[in-house]
């Protein structure tokens, strides 16, 4: 695998953190967002996009490629297992009657490799964040997009 689709891989994986975060099951309507912890970490991808303009020095990109290579390399196993779990789970539920015990434990084997996946991510932006000295870290912080969008109007009364 290239280098480049490597990276893409992992910029994919480190942003479904954030989607992956949300439990659409307990909210109706579109997801609530990433959590605001986020807002303490930076992408990957950002740091790829500005390395000169923060003064990214050799020795942090190789540091923050090698985490990023370790990360995919993981990543890529985890999504391939959680995948094979998700359609075997969709599987169980096309019967007309579930047996209620084995879904639930395959439902706990999907939720336990998703929390993988969320904990390998995390794990990747806190490495990307302690390479970077504060001066960096402040100039990402305004390099990044907003998280949440524009404000919208306030929300309807009862």
């Amino acid at each position: 695998m290239s280098h480049v689709c490597r990276v893409a891989v992992v910029v994919a994986l480190v942003a479904g953190l954030s989607r992956a975060a949300a439990d659409p099951m307990m909210e109706p309507g579109p997801p609530p967002g990433p959590p605001p912890f986020l807002k303490e970490v930076v992408p990957p991808k950002l740091v790829m996009e500005h390395q000169q303009e923060i003064g990214l020095r050799p020795a942090q990109a190789e540091v923050i490629k090698r985490a990023m290579n370790d990360a995919q390399q993981q990543l890529v196993d985890l999504q391939w297992r959680l995948d094979a779990e998700s359609e075997a789970l969709g599987k169980m539920l096309e019967a007309e009657h579930v047996d209620e015990a084995a879904a639930v434990a395959k439902f706990d084997e999907v939720t336990a490799l998703e929390q993988q996946v969320k904990k390998q991510n995390f794990r990747l932006l806190v490495r990307v964040k302690n390479q970077l000295d504060a001066e960096q870290q402040a100039k990402l912080r305004a390099l990044r997009p907003p998280r949440f969008g524009p404000p919208g109007p306030p929300p309807p009364h009862d």
